[in-house]
């Protein structure tokens, strides 16, 4: 495989020269080649300068080499956005920190912003300690609508290619929409992660007016006593069933999600929620367990025994595997269980497994844009470059007051105000950040572990039940 060539010590140091080059204004056009690569196959026309007219014929021919992607397929990659933010990215990051396995980005892909402190719901799990009287001694803190404007530009100039905002729950804040907007326009794909209870018609039409593409809800158990009570307060599971059904109806989110959280008394549920999220025309169901972070420290009594979760994620990992192999019916994923996709990649001899536990070769998604054939392709050789937990890598979390997290649930771990000090000064230079990005210093099992690559366990599970980011994933079953 080309990548792995680009490790070797004597290509290394040409391919970072050969990176930041790409990614460089030009001293007489002032344009940046890549960008230009991108813009020239848009519009099938080349845009002369001597100067670095070189620099852009050699960065089509290296990427499309790369990518191995054909005229068309190129053609059709370069029309996504977040495509090409995440290309340039990974070029930056090459250049910042040299090839490795899995590569860290600059700046993030991905950003999850705990946008509020504030929620109408009491989740016995939340890692944010999120309750309606946050607002007594929180909600001073938060950033004002002018300063999360302006966090909004400082992510969508660094090249971040997706803003996804959590909370609390986001719709709290009477300017979401506004701030919703401005993500969009300035180029980033914006979703929300909200528990639904505040969503209906009119709502989900004001969402999709904002330019949210994707809207995760959560929806905890069939049984509406269980998911009431670990929600908190009564009524909350029809209201959240309300929610989804109110933004199904409407279909034009790209992405549908209802998001289940796993426990020892709700795993008899899952089948029953596979097949709500495919009557509804859900596009994926999240299955997360609960993070021993915030008030889920309290209650990891409720995680399941290690033995039980190794047989669900069996048959969780059969139903991912079919899903990508027939495209029928929903995508099944994990969070917070990066294991789930190794054991994805067993079941189909290492042929499918997500990335970052986030992204699938295989989703309509990419097909649409890419084909079947062509995403499968793409997504598959870049595996074990973005593979398993993606915290410092390429993610990273952001705070009510604009604090970086190293992940969104490490609500504890606060690296330095984006406006004081910017994203791309942390990102590149906090030592938690730096320490993450190298896998071999991973101890114990995790590091041994032959699917390193593709898991590493999740870094925040580490960090809250041992007190080190680097320790072995406690969680893991096998």
């Amino acid at each position: 495989m080309l990548l792995k060539f680009f490790e070797l010590g004597t290509i290394e140091p040409v391919l970072r020269i050969l990176a930041n080059h790409l990614v460089t204004a030009c001293p007489r056009c002032h344009k940046i080649p890549i960008n230009e690569v991108f813009a020239e196959v848009q519009r099938n026309q080349s845009s002369f300068c001597w100067r670095c007219q070189p620099d852009r014929i050699s960065a089509k021919i290296f990427l499309k080499r790369v990518l191995r992607l054909k005229d068309k397929e190129f053609q059709e990659f370069t029309s996504n956005t977040l495509y090409t933010r995440s290309v340039i990215a990974w070029l930056r990051g090459v250049g910042r920190f040299g090839v490795s396995r899995p590569q860290p980005t600059l700046p993030p892909i991905a950003i999850v912003w705990n946008f509020t402190y504030r929620c109408n719901l009491k989740c016995l799990h939340c890692y944010q300690d999120s309750f309606s009287h946050s607002e007594v001694f929180n909600y001073s803190k938060e950033l004002s609508t002018a300063e999360a404007l302006q966090v909004v530009d400082i992510i969508a100039k660094s090249g971040c290619g997706s803003l996804s905002f959590s909370g609390g729950e986001p719709l709290i804040r009477d300017d979401f929409f506004q701030i919703a907007r401005q993500t969009t326009k300035r180029g980033l794909m914006c979703t929300l992660s909200s528990n639904g209870t505040m969503i209906d018609h009119t709502i989900a039409e004001e969402l999709v007016a904002s330019g949210v593409s994707g809207i995760s809800i959560s929806l905890d158990s069939l049984n509406s006593s269980f998911h009431d009570e670990l929600r908190g307060v009564k009524g909350a599971h029809t209201k959240a069933l309300q929610g989804i059904e109110a933004c199904a109806e409407i279909g034009r989110f790209k992405e549908l999600i209802i998001a289940m959280t796993l426990t020892n008394r709700n795993s008899k549920d899952i089948s029953g929620l596979i097949e709500l999220a495919f009557e509804v025309g859900a596009t994926r169901l999240y299955i997360s367990r609960i993070l021993p972070v915030g008030r889920g420290k309290a209650l990891q009594h409720f995680n399941m025994k290690p033995s039980d979760r190794k047989k669900i994620l069996k048959d969780l990992a059969q139903e991912f595997v079919n899903y990508s192999r027939t495209g029928e019916r929903i995508a099944v994923m994990t969070r917070g269980m990066t294991y789930f996709a190794p054991q994805c990649a067993v079941l189909s001899n290492y042929e499918i497994f997500p990335i970052s536990e986030i992204v699938v070769g295989f989703e309509k998604r990419h097909k649409d844009i890419l084909g079947s054939k062509t995403a499968k392709k793409l997504f598959r050789q870049f595996a074990e470059y973005a593979g398993g937990c993606a915290t410092g890598l390429t993610y990273c979390g952001l705070s009510p007051e604009g604090d970086i997290l190293p992940c969104a649930p490490a609500t504890d771990v606060h690296l330095g105000n984006i406006l004081r000090y910017g994203l791309e000064e942390i990102w590149v230079n906090h030592p938690i950040l730096r320490t993450l990005r190298n896998r071999s210093h991973i101890k114990g099992k995790c590091g041994r572990c032959a699917h390193n690559l593709i898991c590493g366990g999740c870094r925040v599970t580490a960090y809250g039940e041992t007190g080190d980011w680097l320790a072995s994933d406690p969680s893991c079953p096998y």
